[in-house]
């Protein structure tokens, strides 16, 4: 299938998972920058469902806040506008792709528990170089795999093709796309993104997470994500070796080598954190 018919095709597809009216309308409200806490908190509140999951997220051992939250006013006001919002997005992302299916080479739990991961380490590395805002490249972090659900879910066929080339040739799978298919996950995931009128670091850093292009905005929080991911992969199948920061953009080894290096020394911490957003995040969904 060549690059225009898989684009046409994404563009028919008319039964992509919808996401909650909150979400839209709480991204609404924080483009006016005079939005004030109490309205985003009346906003949230028409929406009880997801009153109860972002109470039991800011609640959950991921925030480890010493008291606690009992209503979506004191999280505004203890978390601030973005950290909400973001919890809103995490939380209705997860739940609008968690339909299990039986494709053979894709799990949807190891899917959410490796982009958790990556979520997970791209705040903590976005704190460490204190770039602004980490819950942002939490969220980026979260969603910059999306492609593949699309592909998972929409492309059996294609997404098959490409698993199997990856397990053949031992590769990864945005390689083993590069093979088999015109569109890759990262364009089809920012597609996504745009479609849900995500922010624009959203969409670039869906789109740009394994190719990081000095020419868009966020730069600093693409190569957070590109980072993030390159660790977590290493984790995950090579944790006795040590990165090879020669294979890595120069930027981001420069931005983040000290942290890639010496791993060992501060990843601990994060994994425990990982544990504890799997922990809610899936449970969710069980």
């Amino acid at each position: 299938m060549d690059s225009k018919t898989m684009m046409k095709k994404l563009e028919r597809i008319e039964d992509l998972p919808t996401l909650p009216t909150i979400l839209f309308e709480v991204n609404t409200l924080l483009e006016d920058i005079n939005t004030s806490a109490k309205k985003l908190s009346d906003t949230i509140e028409n929406d009880q469902s997801m009153v109860v999951k972002i109470l039991k997220l800011v609640n959950s051992s991921f925030y480890g806040l010493r008291s606690r939250v009992s209503d979506i006013s004191n999280a505004v006001v203890l978390l601030g506008f973005n950290t909400v919002r973001n919890s809103v997005i995490s939380v209705s992302i997860i739940e609008a792709f968690s339909v299990k299916n039986d494709l053979d080479g894709f799990d949807i739990k190891e899917f959410w528990k490796h982009s958790i991961a990556v979520a997970v380490t791209s705040k903590r590395l976005a704190e460490k170089c204190r770039v602004e805002a980490p819950d942002n490249c939490f969220v980026a972090g979260l969603l910059h795999d999306i492609g593949k659900l699309v592909l998972s879910q929409y492309f059996q066929d294609l997404f098959t093709r490409v698993w199997i080339t990856a397990q053949k040739e031992n590769l990864d799978f945005y390689e083993a796309e590069k093979k088999e298919i015109s569109v890759k996950h990262p364009m089809i995931g920012s597609l996504l993104a745009k479609r849900w009128q995500f922010p624009d670091y959203l969409v670039d850093a869906v789109k740009c997470h394994h190719a990081v292009r000095k020419n868009v905005s966020n730069y600093e929080l693409l190569l957070i994500i590109y980072g993030a991911d390159i660790i977590v992969n290493h984790f995950q199948m090579e944790p006795e070796q040590p990165i090879d920061l020669s294979a890595v953009n120069p930027d981001a080894a420069q931005m983040l080598g000290s942290y890639m290096e010496n791993t060992n020394h501060w990843y601990e911490e994060v994994k425990s954190e990982i544990e504890s957003a799997c922990e809610f995040f899936l449970k969710q969904e069980e």
